[in-house]
């Protein structure tokens, strides 16, 4: 009779954004990256099924503290502090770090320092046709993974470019839904022995992970950009009218207080005309026609180029 013990396989979301991640261009507009809580983020991962959520905002580890404190009342989830860094060579996530790690340094010295830490260096979406990204520097850098599965790209270019680097071994092959969307956590995942934040750690290291579940629909892509411009037009407009008082500790509302009338009347103006049915159809239409585009002269690109990851 076999009596060997039964293998837990546990799912994380490593790679999820809140508020605290900043400012998104669209045009000349500025709106937020994401207008997730990181309370809500950490009970939608859990219903999601996840066992660990990373919150890796945008050069800012603020969301992931507030996540953790917030994971304390929330049974069978574990919190990972991450930041999605924005490198001089493209995006590096650090998972497992303590200390907020600045923005604007190489790659390396990025990875060096997240190293200090103990904590562990991935590569988010390597081959991305819109976000910066490491390309073929992941052959020269000492990364612990690379996303092969990022549920915010929508080609059918980014992530199948990133699997095929994967075959080499060199890297644990992971999952992340990139989500700046409540809606969308968990949507894809990292599949790993265990069930806790160490688990998922120690099967980074070994390498035994593999990733899972789906890339968003472009319905949800456009539900995300309008949800962020409304958001912002409600605070601006709570802001213009006096509502918005008192001591806050939110981004997005300390953001809105720093607007000049000019910039709030432009973003109002802006946010009206993109709101305006068909116009955010359009635009999601558009950005698939220059993705395929885009992966057309990328995948030309590599092939004069030669398999530069077998190298």
């Amino acid at each position: 009779m076999d009596k060997s013990p039964i293998r837990v396989q546990g799912k994380a979301d490593i790679h999820v954004h809140t508020k605290y991640s900043g400012l998104h261009r669209m045009g000349v507009l500025r709106f937020p990256e994401s207008v997730s809580s990181p309370e809500k983020v950490v009970v939608k991962a859990k219903e999601a099924g996840m066992d660990v959520v990373c919150i890796t905002d945008h050069n800012s580890i603020r969301g992931a503290e507030v996540a953790q404190r917030a994971s304390g009342c929330i049974k069978g989830i574990e919190v990972v502090k991450g930041e999605e860094i924005t490198t001089s060579d493209g995006e590096v996530l650090a998972l497992f770090i303590e200390e907020e790690i600045p923005p604007g340094l190489t790659a390396v010295e990025t990875i060096r320092r997240i190293r200090e830490q103990d904590g562990l260096a991935i590569a988010p979406h390597p081959f991305s046709l819109h976000c910066p990204c490491l390309k073929h520097l992941i052959d020269q850098l000492d990364l612990d993974g690379i996303e092969v599965l990022n549920g915010g790209h929508i080609d059918d270019y980014s992530n199948s470019e990133a699997e095929r680097a994967s075959m080499t071994g060199r890297w644990a092959r992971l999952g992340g839904s990139d989500s700046h969307y409540l809606k969308t956590v968990g949507y894809a995942y990292t599949n790993f022995e265990g069930s806790t934040a160490e688990d998922l750690r120690r099967s980074i290291l070994k390498k035994t992970t593999s990733a899972g579940g789906v890339t968003i629909p472009m319905t949800d892509a456009i539900a995300w950009s309008m949800q962020v411009v409304y958001h912002s037009d409600i605070l601006i407009l709570r802001s213009v009218l006096g509502l918005d008082k008192g001591e806050t500790e939110d981004p997005i509302r300390l953001k809105v207080r720093g607007m000049n009338a000019a910039q709030r009347i432009g973003a109002l103006f802006g946010s009206l005309v993109y709101l305006t049915p068909p116009i955010p159809f359009i635009v999601g239409m558009k950005s698939q026609q220059l993705f395929r585009k885009w992966a057309l002269l990328e995948r030309t690109d590599s092939q004069s180029m030669g398999p530069i990851w077998h190298q």
